[in-house]
Formats: structure tokens, C-alpha cells, sequence
């Protein structure tokens, strides 16, 4: 699947590589959670929004996961 970004600049394609889109289980392991835990954070609203991606499907972008990350690690830091 990634073979299509390898002819593109790396620019454009860390672009689109930060528009990926994943499922609750690859969010969870993504951010370092298991999946039961991550339900929790998401259900008390401390883990970034979702998106919609049909009647009972959410899904979260990899680079609003980045950025919650990056805040966290500032906010640690401080």
C-alpha cells in the first residue's frame, strides 16, 4: 500500500501519511494504550475527537494523534 508514496516528494507524502485515518484498535496501540483502557479515555473526552466514518464507525487521523501526543510531551516537559 505505501508503494504509491514512494514516487511522490517527501513532503507530500508525509502529508498524506498524517491524513491516515485508523480504527479504535490501531489508535490504542498507537498512542499506547490497550483498547479497553483507550474506550475509557475516549468515553471521559481525554483522548482526541473522532471522526465519523459511518452510523457506528469512528475513526481517528493520524495527525490529530501526532499533535495530542506532542502536547502531552510539552505539557510533561513543563
Amino acid at each position: 500500500m505505501s508503494g504509491y508514496l514512494d514516487n511522490l516528494p517527501a513532503e507530500v507524502a508525509a502529508d498524506i501519511a498524517r491524513q491516515r485515518v485508523m480504527l479504535a484498535k490501531e489508535t490504542a496501540a498507537f498512542l499506547g494504550f490497550s483498547l479497553p483502557h483507550f474506550r475509557r479515555k475516549y468515553r471521559k473526552g481525554e483522548v482526541p475527537k473522532p471522526i465519523k466514518l459511518s452510523e457506528r464507525k469512528l475513526g481517528w487521523r493520524m495527525s490529530d494523534c501526532l499533535d495530542w501526543l506532542n502536547s502531552r510531551e510539552t505539557r510533561d516537559a513543563a
